[in-house]
């Protein structure tokens, strides 16, 4: 089964013995097969799949959708050796031409909600935070040489100790303003959390449904990843959905968490902000997923998060990072000016 040339496997309903073992960079987290299977199982519904793989140093998996457009690659995994990826990717290639596809866009597993996006450039300082994209440096240098470019470009930005005060300073009017909102903070927990799930899944789809590359996902698979358990390491302090008194409808989000990374978790092991904070020697507050219902864009809600966060934060945390914002997004504008260390990253596209 084992060979130096890749070889293209059509999905059958189980995933390729092997598969995910193969040439996984150090710092990239297991998979957990078993929640895969599942998430194959029900993808296969709308794309035809199939996977490339050498069993030895690379993986890739193609994505057809069965409506037609665009394919997408994902759970890409490689080692540096040039040309047996070339050959997986060539392989791909030819069967989204013969299938009429007009590009190749990826690294995406499936949908925004799984893993996305490659990391560009020097790893930053704080190594790697929850679910952020990490790859091997030669990852970008690989998709160039294949006659990939940068599709859509993401940053974080890491706001210092010593640049907090002039974020208060700098925002003092939108603190002053938060009482007078016609809006109800709801502080989200995992207390809290089964409550609004429901609500959730349809805000967390209404607020990204327009983006790039967003594919609605089932409730099943929302909540296999977003759930009582994951909203037990959100920080109760600065995680909030907002509601509208008039209407009572869900009009924003915010999903903010501390960088537990340096604590080294077992990957098997979801943090918990009450067993995990306590050991935080200077926690670090990751400002995660952030969006405003379109019906209510335009209105400083997007700021008015950014304020409720700050209400808390000095007492909680030394440093933020606002993580993973499009580079075309609005949410960018909430530190712009402020010095910050920014780590880039990109969804890449192929013309065929």
């Amino acid at each position: 089964m084992f060979s130096s040339t890749p070889v293209a496997l059509p999905y059958d309903g189980t995933l390729p013995t092997g598969f995910f073992q193969v040439a996984l960079p150090s710092d990239a987290p297991a998979p957990n097969e078993a929640l895969l299977a599942a998430v194959f199982a029900e993808e296969a519904e709308r794309y035809d799949i199939w996977f490339y793989t050498d069993f030895s140093q690379v993986r890739l998996v193609g994505l057809f959708p069965k409506e037609g457009g665009e394919a997408h690659f994902g759970f890409w995994e490689t080692s540096p050796d040039a040309p047996t990826n070339a050959q997986a990717f060539a392989a791909l290639e030819a069967e989204a031409r013969r299938r009429g596809c007009p590009a190749l866009v990826g690294p995406l597993d499936f949908n925004t909600f799984q893993r996305y996006r490659l990391r560009v450039g020097a790893a930053p300082s704080w190594g790697r935070f929850d679910r952020e994209p990490t790859n091997p440096a030669y990852y970008p240098d690989l998709l160039a040489n294949l006659g990939f470019q940068p599709h859509l470009t993401f940053e974080s930005r890491l706001i210092r100790p010593e640049t907090v005060p002039a974020v208060y300073a700098d925002k003092q009017h939108l603190l002053a303003a938060l009482a007078a909102l016609p809006f109800e903070f709801l502080p989200l927990t995992a207390d809290t959390w089964p409550q609004y799930e429901t609500e959730l899944f349809d805000l967390v789809q209404t607020i990204f449904g327009a983006n790039p590359a967003y594919r609605p996902v089932s409730g099943a698979q929302f909540r296999a990843l977003y759930n009582a358990t994951y909203a037990a390491g959100l920080c109760p302090h600065t995680s909030v959905l907002l509601r509208d008194r008039e209407s009572g409808q869900l009009a924003a989000l915010s999903l903010c968490q501390p960088n537990y990374a340096p604590l080294g978790l077992p990957a098997d092991q979801q943090p918990n902000f009450q067993r995990d904070y306590p050991r935080l020697a200077a926690p670090t507050l990751l400002a995660k997923t952030v969006g405003v219902h379109p019906s209510f864009r335009n209105r400083g809600l997007m700021n008015a998060l950014g304020a409720y966060g700050m209400v808390h934060f000095r007492e909680w945390y030394e440093q933020v990072i606002f993580c993973l914002m499009r580079t075309d997004n609005f949410s960018l504008h909430f530190t712009d000016g402020l010095p910050a260390e920014t780590a880039h990253y990109a969804l890449y596209r192929k013309e065929l």
